[in-house]
Order: structure tokens, then C-alpha cells, then sequence
């Protein structure tokens, strides 16, 4: 069974799932593959993969899907001896007025643009990220501030960095999905009732 992850705090509920899993199944072998959303849904759509885990927004005309009951705080990732982030909070105010790092997907970059209510073409973007490895590389030569979910530096962030949420909070969901039209195997039939039946919101 293939099974496509976002780097957020799902991760470590898709370990301790196929623990679980598992533990009623220990024949079944998983296939993981981390990345950001794009490319776990072209992965989805070319059959690549079975069943993603996704942060929303997503596009889901295409996809049956479960809400899972993990969600996820916005912010940005900092150098620790940055000033701003003596602070705790870091307003949508103060954000948008720095150097950025937002992640690429055009539909997460849209909605960063309305949560700071300016165009993205008014934002000083110095790059865009798929994972947070080498935008926290960039951080740390001071070359901006990454948006990400907390998750994602808790997975991948450095020792140098810290993440500082936003002040109003923007939080998102989780969802579990696999392709309409797609033909499962037994196991990923499986796995999705048991996801269904004890990890669903």
C-alpha cells in the first residue's frame, strides 16, 4: 500500500496509525512518500500512489476524502535571535510587511494573500518552498521568514530556527483521501475503513 504525507503533526498520527494497523495486519507493506500537496495529488491522479494525506485547502471534486481530527496552526519560521520572535505572536500586520518564503502551491498562496488582505504581487516573496529543509536553510542566511504549519518545522526545522504563530490564528485541517475512480486493493480498502471507523473528526 502507497501512501503519500504532507510534514505537519499528521505524520506522527500516520506512524502511530500503521502501528495500530499493523498490529491487526502485520502482512501488509507501506510504501511512504513525503511531499507537499501538489505533488501528493499528481501522484494520486497518475495512480502513483493510493491514498494521500493532505493539509486543506485542496481541490476535492476528484477525491473521496475523510476529515481527520488533526489540525494545524500557521506561522512563520524565524532565526531564534531574531527580535521578533521574543514576541510569541507575530501579527498578520507585521507578516506582511517582511521578506517571505510562502509555500508554492498557488491555492495556499491565495489564501495567505486574503488572510494578510493584500495581492501576492504586493508581498515581498523572496522564494517559495515544497518542504521546509532548504527554506530553513534561507531563514537562518536571514534572506526571509517561511510560512509554514508548525508541524513542519517541528519535522523539519533547525536548531537556529523557531516557528511563531499568527496573531489572529489561522489554523487548517487535515484530510485522507484517494482518487474517485481509482480501482483499491483489499488492504487499502482496509486501511480506509480503519481510518474511517476510529480516525475520522
Amino acid at each position: 500500500m502507497s501512501i503519500g504525507c504532507v510534514e505537519s503533526n499528521a505524520s506522527r498520527m500516520l506512524s502511530e496509525v500503521l502501528r495500530e494497523f499493523s498490529e491487526c495486519y502485520p502482512l501488509v507493506r507501506y510504501d511512504l512518500y513525503s511531499a507537499d500537496g501538489d505533488d501528493i495529488r499528481e501522484k494520486l491522479d497518475k495512480g502513483i500512489i493510493d491514498i494521500g494525506i493532505l493539509l486543506e485547502p485542496i481541490e476535492t471534486s476528484k477525491y473521496n476524502y475523510i476529515h481527520l481530527p488533526y489540525s494545524e496552526t500557521w506561522g512563520l519560521v524565524m532565526r531564534r535571535d531574531d527580535p521578533l520572535a521574543q514576541r510569541g505572536l507575530i501579527s498578520l500586520q507585521k507578516a506582511s510587511q517582511l521578506p517571505l518564503i510562502p509555500p508554492r502551491r498557488m491555492i495556499v498562496k491565495n489564501e495567505i494573500s486574503s488572510w494578510f488582505g493584500i495581492s501576492e504581487d504586493l508581498l515581498h516573496i523572496f522564494a517559495t518552498h515544497n518542504l521546509l529543509t532548504n527554506a530553513s536553510f534561507l531563514v537562518e542566511e536571514k534572506l526571509g521568514y517561511a510560512i509554514c504549519v508548525e508541524g513542519a518545522h517541528e519535522t523539519r526545522g533547525s536548531k537556529n530556527t523557531c516557528f511563531i504563530p499568527f496573531t489572529p490564528t489561522r489554523t487548517t485541517g487535515h484530510v485522507f483521501a484517494w482518487r474517485k475512480s481509482q480501482i483499491l486493493n483489499p488492504a487499502t480498502e482496509m486501511f480506509i475503513e480503519y481510518i474511517r471507523d476510529n480516525k475520522k473528526a
